[in-house]
């Protein structure tokens, strides 16, 4: 592929390109602060890992449920978020634009961590797992609102693709908790109707956008609050 080529993949695919390039300077800032113990506990928060009870003690640290989207806990954690966001996502990408795709893509990762603070906050979670979920899950929500047959053909293939990658999850053991994932999922279905593709924007009623709207912002109120009053 020549710088041409390259250029004309990037204005194509760009939010795939710059999230998989600001995912990878992480990796390796990790690295470069944290030598060979980058992946522990304790460098893992350092790194802005999620961890519930530092939340609880410093709100000012809800940021938290934002960076964890960005950070690793390990080489095959990385390279296999990376690459699935890398060739998947450009997929993903083009069916929503690269505005539409980065809301959905940060939007839906800060839903997922938010509910592992409110139903696993005691564990120390990183990954772009939440935010990949909630992309695969988008194309489900998408198919289901607008009953589009070619998006209902490849919405059954994204519902395999997360139904097995979460019965793999029932059986790994890590800092990525299954309810990241779930909590992702969730988001991204109700997302894809929040931000459609121009396409299919008229396709999805508008009870179902302001359903949606509501769905997203009491969940997302519900966990991040509930914690601080139980």
């Amino acid at each position: 592929m020549n710088i041409n080529e390259i250029k004309k993949d990037f204005s194509r695919y760009k939010a795939t390109y710059i999230i998989s390039l600001v995912t990878a300077l992480v990796w390796f800032w990790q690295f470069a602060s944290f030598g060979m113990q980058a992946t522990s506990g304790i460098n893992l928060f350092r790194s802005g890992a999620l961890f519930g009870p530092a939340i609880l003690q410093d709100p000012s640290q809800l940021w938290r449920l934002f960076t964890p989207i960005f950070v690793h806990i390990g080489w095959g954690h990385f390279l296999m978020n990376t690459a699935t966001l890398f060739f998947i996502g450009r997929q993903i990408e083009t069916i929503f634009g690269w505005q539409r795709f980065t809301a959905i893509y940060l939007l839906s990762g800060i839903f997922g961590n938010a509910m592992v603070f409110l139903l696993t906050p005691n564990i120390i979670s990183a990954g772009a797992s939440t935010s990949l979920f909630g992309l695969f899950a988008a194309i489900v929500g998408l198919a289901f609102f607008t009953s589009h047959p070619f998006l209902q053909q490849i919405g059954k293939t994204f519902t395999i693709l997360i139904v097995a990658n979460l019965a793999i999850n029932l059986f790994s053991l890590g800092n990525v908790s299954i309810w990241g994932h779930i909590g992702g999922a969730v988001g991204g279905i109700l997302l894809s109707a929040i931000f459609p593709p121009k396409a299919f924007k008229n396709s999805i009623p508008a009870s179902y956008r302001l359903f949606t709207i509501i769905a997203f912002l009491v969940l997302l109120v519900a966990f991040v609050g509930l914690p601080f009053v139980r």
